[in-house]
């Protein structure tokens, strides 16, 4: 009785769906606008849930759980996820966590940190005004304060990248001494993240308020 009760609910609430949409085609209607994700962007686990300071801020999309803290303004966009589920993770001030990439495993980022869309870092501590190129990984490494990861590149575990260095390849290696631009442009990477941010919370404050309205 249970499963037949189960499988009319299931029926009821596609039939009112497909109506909704129709609706919206007859009435003329650009676009069809789903109001409620059920993803769930922040998620406690166990008697550890995530700490958010003001201004920081996780995409729709994103998956942030467990013991993670994120700075003031630091941000965790489209897809991204962060794993505080073993050790704790946490992301400082005004750094961003792009598209795709994924943190775990008592990761750790300072201040003014960019992490690239892709980027895999698992165990690692990165100091601040780094930047983490795209789909680089990095698994047990310790990255100094100004320096920079290249794209695509596997830092292997026991790593120590030092401050003001470039490294590169599989297995990444120091390639050379970054330039005083390169090291200007790291600081200025993350501020312009960070002002991204807070357009894109504004208007996902408003679609919540709006939401919540409803």
């Amino acid at each position: 009785m249970a499963a037949l009760t189960r499988m009319i609910g299931k029926m009821v609430r596609e039939t009112g769906q497909a109506l909704e949409v129709l609706g919206v085609i007859a009435g003329d209607d650009k676009i069809h606008q789903e109001y409620f994700t059920r993803h769930r962007h922040t998620m406690p686990l166990g008697a550890n849930k995530p700490a958010l300071a003001p201004g920081a801020w996780v995409a729709p999309t994103a998956s942030v759980v467990g013991d993670v803290a994120l700075a003031t303004d630091a941000s965790v966009w489209y897809g991204a996820v962060v794993r505080g589920d073993a050790q704790r993770v946490t992301v400082g001030a005004r750094s961003n966590v792009q598209d795709d990439a994924v943190l775990s495993g008592g990761a750790a980022l300072g201040e003014d940190v960019t992490v690239g869309h892709g980027a895999i870092i698992a165990g690692s501590t990165v100091g601040d005004r780094c930047l983490i190129g795209m789909k680089a990984v990095l698994d047990g490494a310790d990255v100094a304060s100004d320096a920079i990861i290249a794209a695509n590149a596997v830092v292997r575990p026991g790593s120590k990248v030092l401050s003001g260095q470039m490294w590169a390849g599989n297995p990444a290696v120091f390639r050379r001494a970054l330039t005083p631009d390169e090291k200007a442009y790291l600081a200025k990477s993350a501020a312009s993240y960070a002002a991204l941010a807070a357009a894109h919370r504004a208007e996902d404050d408003a679609r919540r308020a709006q939401l919540a309205a409803m």
